[in-house]
């Protein structure tokens, strides 16, 4: 089954079996938290709660490591000295912010993230063969979410008496965001899966792209427009990785339109929520640009340092309502739905260049090892991950939140294990 998506340079099921024997020769302390690593796909499948524990002590348990083994040549890292300056720099905002008990913890607990990320990258990845095993666990991941939406789509439309269509999806979580699950943690299992359908030379490739079009689709039906978005204009970039073979190009195109045709001829109530109202969130009286509006009074009114982590959510009722100065008015949510916008809000300029810089050097880390190695698709599509989850003009959760910090920061390990060069000082 396993040859099914092999290529003449990814030989999944040659992979598997060497990671097999390799997590076998591993001590038993390793040979556990390898193992508790590539748990992560189906633990993020429960909730919140345990995929940030199964995160923190992977975060912990690392640096325990680092110390024991005196390695620490991952510290020298671009990326990583950034994400510390960053750091640094939201808990100096914590001190002198309204709320600093609370910005402080927000601040310095924002930092298992970007460890964990090193923790994927520079030891429980390192090894080829054992990323393609977590490729494959997220694999099985995201077909099990998608058979899960799959049935929260039936039955609230079709299965209950009195049907009702849903425009947003929330199993397993009982929260609607789903979608990130596939667009930000397993976002890499789609790139991999379009750039091989185009790809591959046997009779496999029609598989590989079925599966990548039926995730695309059930991406379509969580509502999470963003997400969507994100995950298409990642399809067309891992398309574009290689020459893909036009007919199958075609054939891929063909079958997803005729499939969001059809979706939409059945529940024509979807179209609007990517058509009509999609249209009126992006506009100047929305809630979503009020909620960037405030965050950008924030930060003009806290230029330096900010208000502090998360300290929005306390200070923008408070807000001085300047006449001419933006269009719209301040919306007022727990935080200002924008990364970048978050960062100067909540850190001042110092942080809104860092993180700048920051999520810069993570995509041109990633895009350089694509340079290097073309032939390998998990390494050719690695940028794409960061780009997607930092690209500027789209809705974000918290920047020092949890949710989605969990999917983003996975998907985002995963792409930085790809790169290895670092260990020869490169």
């Amino acid at each position: 089954m396993l040859t099914f998506l092999s290529s003449d340079y990814f030989d999944i099921n040659k992979s598997f079996l060497e990671a097999v024997k390799k997590i076998r020769k591993l001590s038993n302390f390793d040979k556990i938290i390898t193992i508790f690593w590539l748990l992560g796909p189906l633990i993020f499948l429960i909730e919140r709660d345990p995929a940030d524990l199964w995160l923190t002590l992977i975060a912990i348990l690392f640096l325990i490591n680092c110390y024991k083994n005196k390695d620490w040549l991952w510290v020298k890292q671009t990326w990583f000295k950034l994400s510390i300056l960053l750091w640094l720099i939201s808990l100096l905002s914590s001190l002198i912010s309204p709320t600093p008990i609370f910005s402080f913890w927000q601040g310095f607990i924002w930092i298992r993230f970007p460890l964990y990320a090193a923790a994927a990258q520079a030891w429980l990845g390192k090894d080829r063969d054992i990323r393609i095993f977590m490729f494959l666990i997220m694999l099985l991941g995201t077909i099990i979410m998608c058979f899960i939406l799959t049935i929260e789509f039936l039955h609230a439309n079709f299965f209950w008496e009195e049907p009702h269509p849903k425009l947003r999806l929330e199993w397993p979580y009982g929260d609607k965001i789903p979608g990130s699950y596939l667009s930000k943690a397993m976002l890499q299992v789609f790139c991999v899966l379009i750039a091989l359908s185009l790809y591959v030379k046997n009779k496999s490739a029609i598989w590989l792209g079925v599966l990548a079009i039926y995730s695309l689709v059930i991406a379509f039906l969580t509502g999470e427009r963003i997400n969507f978005i994100a995950r298409t204009c990642a399809g067309v970039l891992s398309a574009m990785i290689w020459k893909p073979i036009k007919s199958r190009l075609l054939i891929i195109l063909i079958l997803f339109m005729s499939i969001i045709g059809t979706i939409l001829y059945v529940k024509p109530i979807l179209l609007n929520r990517y058509s009509t109202d999609f249209v009126d969130k992006i506009n100047f009286s929305s809630g979503n640009w009020g909620a960037w509006r405030a965050g950008i009074q924030q930060g003009l009114e806290t230029p330096f340092l900010g208000i502090g982590p998360s300290g929005t959510r306390y200070s923008c009722k408070e807000l001085s309502q300047k006449e001419h100065w933006l269009p719209g008015k301040n919306y007022c949510g727990n935080h200002p739905h924008n990364f970048y916008v978050q960062l100067f809000a909540e850190t001042g300029l110092l942080g809104l260049i860092i993180g700048f810089f920051l999520f810069l050097n993570i995509i041109w880390t990633c895009f350089k090892e694509k340079i290097n190695n073309t032939k390998c698709p998990l390494v050719a599509t690695s940028f794409i991950i960061p780009l997607a989850a930092f690209f500027p003009l789209q809705q974000f959760g918290s920047f020092f939140g949890q949710w989605g910090n969990l999917f983003i920061w996975f998907g985002i390990g995963f792409a930085l294990s790809q790169v290895q060069k670092w260990r020869n000082g490169k």
